[in-house]
């Protein structure tokens, strides 16, 4: 697999101290420092398919989920992309709107990041991976918890209602999965105290379906991924679960947005809310004055593939001659653009 373009992230000194010290894990990892301001981080790349390629292996090896990399090549087949096919590796995320802590994981985006603790000196950093999700029926719960137990070698002992489920539909399962290649939790695992400590953060034995809502409600990383986590989080970490299909940043006087599918949709867009996108898009402008491209946005609703797209600019409301303001964000009495309610805001 030959890479043809490739923006290489900067690690500040300390990221490379930490990576020397094996704080934060090499290899697969996407490790960006955390943004002063604004939530945009990491770069996409851009790589070229061989003959016996899949677009599923080609996630796999970089560390991208089935749906983030159908969604930026919606034209390329899973199964044979064929050789010279340029193939996006979608690498850019925006944070969710919460306490960059412990490990984040948000369901729409099939996201987790992690916050590890670093020196008072260090720039903070964050550490991102695709997970799978719980499907339909089985949702995965939000909420804040912490991870109460660091399990090596899990055994899955499957619930009665899980038991119940697959029996429903005659796939009758074990109940009882020893430690070992066959289990679904991998060979690693991380219990949070979320539905009575039911839910864990683990690998798989089935690592196609990272990224996917597939999960009896638990989080699913690739075994490459889980095994790079496990030693670098401790006991007691905190641990949020969000469900942010929207998300919006301004970052350098530039507004980004993303849009992902509902958690539980099948990736399947649903009807654009743009009541909520508009207070989504309010809330991270402040009172900026920022001109926005709705028409944009309005594509980006209804494709709802969850790549971050640069939505507006902010404006420089400063007096014909006057010498551009040191410091913070332009003020104005109301954001977005302008006064305009989101209601009366072209197109929404």
């Amino acid at each position: 697999m030959q890479s043809i373009e490739v923006r290489s992230m900067r690690l500040a000194g300390g990221l490379f101290a930490a990576l020397a010290l094996g704080l934060i894990p090499a290899g697969r990892a996407a490790v960006f420092k955390v943004p002063a301001s604004g939530a945009l981080i990491g770069h996409d790349t851009v790589v070229e398919s061989q003959a016996s390629d899949t677009l599923l292996g080609i996630a796999h090896k970089f560390s991208v989920g089935y749906w983030e990399i159908q969604s930026a090549n919606p034209h390329v087949s899973v199964w044979l992309p064929g050789r010279g096919t340029r193939v996006v590796i979608p690498g850019r995320f925006i944070l969710p709107p919460v306490p960059h802590q412990g490990i984040v994981i948000n369901l729409p985006a099939h996201r987790l990041f992690y916050f590890p603790k670093g020196g008072r000196h260090d720039a903070p950093v964050v550490i991102t991976y695709p997970v799978g999700t719980g499907v339909k029926g089985f949702v995965t719960p939000v909420g804040e918890t912490r991870v109460i137990r660091k399990v090596p070698h899990p055994v899955w002992i499957p619930t009665a209602h899980i038991l119940a489920a697959h029996a429903k539909e005659g796939d009758p399962i074990p109940k009882i999965y020893p430690a070992g290649p066959n289990n679904p939790m991998g060979q690693w695992a991380l219990e949070t105290a979320l539905s009575h400590g039911e839910i864990y953060i683990h690998g798989t034995n089935n690592p196609v379906a990272i990224g996917m809502s597939v999960s009896h409600g638990c989080i699913r990383l690739y075994p490459e991924d889980i095994a790079a986590l496990y030693p670098i989080v401790p006991v007691g970490t905190p641990v949020d679960v969000v469900d942010d299909p929207i998300l919006a940043t301004l970052q350098n006087g530039k507004l980004y947005l993303s849009i992902h599918p509902p958690t539980d949709s099948d990736n399947v867009p649903a009807k654009p809310d743009y009541d909520r996108i508009s207070q989504v898009i309010d809330q991270a402008i402040g009172n900026a004055v920022v001109a926005i491209d709705w028409k944009r946005v309005r594509r980006m609703a209804v494709r709802a593939d969850g790549m971050p797209e640069l939505i507006g600019v902010e404006a420089d409301t400063s007096p014909p001659g006057a010498q551009p303001a040191q410091g913070g964000p332009v003020q104005a009495t109301s954001g977005a653009s302008g006064p305009q309610s989101p209601a009366n805001r072209p197109g929404v």
